[in-house]
């Protein structure tokens, strides 16, 4: 497409190349850019002619835009622009135009109990929140630890009993945390002006102790989001049974609504309300107390990864799928063809599907995305932290519980440090089970990472592959590594011949020092790049 000197001069304040096909939009607000886009779905003319026709040229629009030789961030009339997507846009009900917008919001001194109602909302959000892996969570400000104070408790005869039990558990972390790595030098010895292996100790420190830390520690967060997940999150924490985390909620919405306000604002409207109202009432709806037997939380002595549910006919689905794709067979024929097929020549198209990966990113094909398979697993709630995260399956967990006992690593024992571990999270236990009497949700709080809890995930082949392989590398944290070899092993079990194509990338071995080699990689390109990549 073609440009006049002037259009070019135009173009170039808000678009990275006036001529390339491939550009990135620059000088304008999310609220214009999802509006531009949105119109660039209807029409034939490319985006910056219909930038310059419709936006920058039009009489109802041209108002939004400031004269040529404008400074940057000060072309467009914020104001005039909201009003035009809201009245032309959202007028007409495109919703997905919320989708082609977006922001970054920072939440700061949350409990990681809030992180995780966050957290739980999968599709169009990611989260990063401050890792207990490479930050000490020792630090007193005026002379207290820090960790939430909820008002109900506060407020409540278990208020001396919840701040003493955070006390100790925070006291015991810091102990261990520090105590702990000059022993662990010595178990494990290495070069000490080695800063690679000097942080590698830090960080199994940090991963020992970090299961005494309640959930009721502050911890930070960061949320890059489009518009619309932004709208369904905020409703969605209006509603949460936690006083935190309906004031996080408020807070986002306060701010949002100065970057991303018409994107955000129906969270809080009539449709909002009505939303919020519908969730309440199909919550409390559910009777069930009567009908289900009363199960007493029995006391466990480890993690445990059971496969309770998969789908009998999943290899042929997958088969189909891949012959599907080469044939002009419908749907129907070319399963009962597969149906009909020998074990061998089964196995011989899924290792040729299978067998060329050459390292854990050569991702499987979507075939493997075929059928189902579910897991209950009962680990640490440090696990579930890190595995909720994964977005391509279905989850779900009960309310975040002490009742079920903790894991407590080996290092712990060998270290000298095992009975002050144990009395400190049986006194969690202990003071759980009160408060849980009277505020079941607020008990949370002082779960530990350390606690046993159980959640069900279901997901497809190929996600439980991605997530077997990624979790078991040899730098993650030795409860997840547990729980994504188990899953691989529990599949290669029920299912042969996914084992032995399928999960040609998962970690079955132990580590000492988890971090120490992917730490040593960081500092030589850190050393190359001349930057600081380990904070002391």
């Amino acid at each position: 497409m073609a440009y006049t000197p002037e259009e070019k001069k135009i173009l170039a304040m808000y678009f990275t190349s006036t001529q390339d096909d491939v550009f990135a939009l620059i000088n304008l607000p999310e609220i214009v850019k999802g509006t531009l886009f949105s119109r660039y779905s209807r029409t034939a003319k490319d985006v910056r002619r219909l930038f310059l026709d419709e936006f920058f040229k039009e009489k109802q629009l041209s108002s939004l835009f400031k004269k040529t030789g404008a400074p940057e961030g000060d072309l467009v009339d914020l104001e005039k622009a909201e009003d035009f997507y809201e009245r032309i846009l959202v007028g007409y009900g495109d919703d997905s135009v919320a989708e082609l917008g977006g922001a970054h919001i920072a939440i700061e001194n949350l409990s990681m109990l809030a992180t995780k109602s966050i957290e739980e909302h999968r599709i169009g959000l990611s989260p990063l929140e401050k890792s207990t892996r490479y930050v000490y969570f020792d630090r007193k400000v005026n002379g207290e630890y820090l960790f939430y104070k909820d008002g109900r408790i506060m407020e409540s005869k278990y208020k001396d009993m919840y701040i003493e039990l955070n006390n100790l558990m925070f006291d015991t972390y810091s102990k261990i945390v520090r105590e702990i790595q000059p022993i662990l030098k010595k178990i494990i010895p290495g070069d000490e002006s080695d800063i690679a292996y000097k942080f590698s100790i830090r960080a199994k420190a940090c991963d020992l102790a970090r299961g005494l830390l309640p959930l009721s520690a502050l911890t930070n967060m960061g949320v890059y989001g489009n518009g619309r997940a932004f709208e369904y999150l905020l409703t969605t924490l209006l509603n949460d049974p936690l006083n935190e985390v309906k004031e996080i909620g408020k807070q986002m919405n306060k701010h949002l609504s100065h970057v991303i306000p018409v994107f955000v604002k129906r969270s809080v409207s009539e449709r909002g309300d009505i939303y919020r109202d519908y969730l309440a009432k199909t919550d409390s709806g559910i009777f069930f107390k009567k009908k289900i037997t009363k199960h007493r939380p029995e006391i466990l002595r480890a993690a445990s990864v059971k496969l309770v549910d998969y789908d009998k006919q999943i290899i042929e689905k997958i088969i189909t799928s891949i012959l599907f794709a080469k044939t002009t067979l419908p749907y129907k024929k070319a399963y009962q063809q597969v149906l009909r097929m020998s074990k061998k020549d089964k196995e011989k198209i899924l290792k040729a599907y299978l067998s060329r990966r050459v390292i854990r990113q050569h991702k499987p094909g979507r075939a493997m995305e075929e059928g189902y398979i579910g897991f209950e697993i009962v680990a640490d709630w440090g696990v579930y932290k890190d595995l909720m995260r994964h977005r391509m399956l279905t989850r779900h967990k009960q309310l975040f519980t002490n009742e079920l006992g903790y894991w407590i690593p080996k290092e712990i024992d060998y270290t000298g440090f095992g009975k002050l571990y144990r009395e400190t999270l049986d006194q969690a236990i202990e003071v759980y089970g009160k408060i849980k009497k009277d505020f079941p949700y607020e008990a949370q709080y002082v779960v530990a990472h350390a606690a046993y809890n159980r959640f069900y995930m279901k997901m497809n082949i190929r996600e439980a592959i991605h997530m077997s392989e990624l979790r078991s590398i040899p730098q993650g944290h030795p409860s997840y590594r547990h729980v994504a070899q188990e899953i691989a092993k529990e599949i290669s079990k029920k299912i042969p011949l996914l084992g032995k194509y399928g999960f040609l990338f998962t970690d079955y071995k132990n580590y000492e020092l988890e971090r120490l080699s992917a730490f040593k990689r960081i500092q030589e390109q850190a050393k190359k790049l001349g930057v600081k990549v380990f904070e002391e």
